[in-house]
């Protein structure tokens, strides 16, 4: 069996030296641009990070029968065309959603600083997925207020959502979606922002979610956000009117990266011909590569630690500076350049 591998799915190539089984499997290491169709035409695997666009264009006359992505999203995979074509896939939902919980309380401490929210303050939680869940966990512990709307759940707890427009922050963590019973494409609209006059938004879900063209033409509303519509070439506009501006790393922490390959691995594991007792062993390798790369415990844990972990406002001037005041022609290369050396950090678990 021949896998082609994304070198830079982190920690790779470290953790799958420490697994059993793999010995008798053609192992062959790409950095992203070399995963081209010409590259791959004989393998039967390919993991992949999102940096590679898996659709017909790269999969066209190859063997590959199955696909794996380090990350909680699929945007980058053509779903249709992998089903229309018998080819197996698997991803990492989840793997970032702490990651993204600590982006947001980041933020909430850097409005803390600025005199913008206070621990009195109340915040609405729009989805709750993986993230939205972990971030209430977060937010009780600190004994914040908060407010959670999701038309497809059924919770007692859950709000409409009027009630989430009366939060001083309200925080999306949502797929973005069109056809959909409830569709998320613009779901902060013109109406919903029309109350959001000297309160928060922090958006991690999609660009898409918030119509940006509408937003920028507010007074008095403070906009967070690390998605944009456009991506990688985002306006100036909603850039600079950003409060907080980061290109899409919300979920990039060290933890999530690696949370994402062990996910990974886990999921091929289970699509090839390893024994029972190898996956075994591996999955309490796994399990102690995660432990060993964990913050360590706090007797007593304060909310500015997420600050002291992560600064957020540096990434946002970083990003803001070197984009804002780039070329149109530049812009894609900044923002990815801006993305790809972001803040190493963290994660915070409660």
């Amino acid at each position: 069996m021949k896998v082609i591998v994304d070198k830079g799915i982190k920690s790779i190539q470290e953790i799958i030296s420490l697994l059993y089984g793999f010995d008798a499997i053609e192992l062959i290491f790409f950095n992203s641009s070399e995963i081209k169709n010409s590259n791959i035409k004989d393998a039967d695997v390919l993991l992949v990070r999102s940096t590679v666009k898996v659709n017909e264009l790269l999969l066209d006359d190859t063997n590959i029968k199955l696909i794996g992505s380090a990350t909680a999203g699929i945007d980058h995979m053509d779903v249709d065309y992998l089903k229309k074509n018998h080819i197996k896939w698997f991803y990492a939902p989840g793997c970032n959603a702490l990651s993204v919980v600590n982006y947001v309380m980041s933020s909430i401490c850097f409005l803390r600083e600025e005199g913008m929210f206070d621990l009195t303050s109340s915040v609405g939680i729009i989805g709750y997925g993986n993230i939205g869940k972990n971030l209430k966990k977060a937010l009780d512990y600190f004994s914040i207020e908060n407010f959670i709307y999701d038309p497809f759940l059924n919770f007692d707890f859950l709000v409409d959502i009027d009630q989430i427009k009366n939060c001083n922050l309200i925080t999306l963590h949502v797929p973005l979606t069109y056809k959909t019973k409830f569709p998320t494409r613009n779901i902060i609209d013109e109406v919903f922002l029309s109350d959001m006059q000297g309160k928060t938004i922090i958006n991690t879900s999609r660009g898409g979610v918030v119509d940006e063209s509408k937003l920028i033409n507010l007074q008095n509303t403070n906009y967070i956000s690390d998605v944009w519509i456009g991506e990688p070439c985002p306006s100036n506009e909603i850039i600079n009117f950003a409060l907080l501006a980061t290109p899409h790393i919300a979920g990039h922490s060290i933890d999530g990266k690696i949370n994402g390959t062990i996910m990974l691995m886990e999921s091929l594991q289970n699509c090839i011909d390893i024994n029972t007792d190898q996956k075994k062993l591996n999955l309490h390798v796994m399990k102690n590569f995660i432990s060993s790369n964990d913050i360590g415990d706090e007797d007593e844990f304060f909310i500015d630690n997420y600050n002291k972990e992560y600064d957020i406002k540096l990434e946002s001037d970083i990003f803001k500076k070197k984009y804002i005041n780039s070329n149109i022609a530049n812009k894609k290369n900044i923002f990815n350049e801006v993305r790809s050396s972001h803040l190493a950090r963290k994660d915070f678990k409660i």
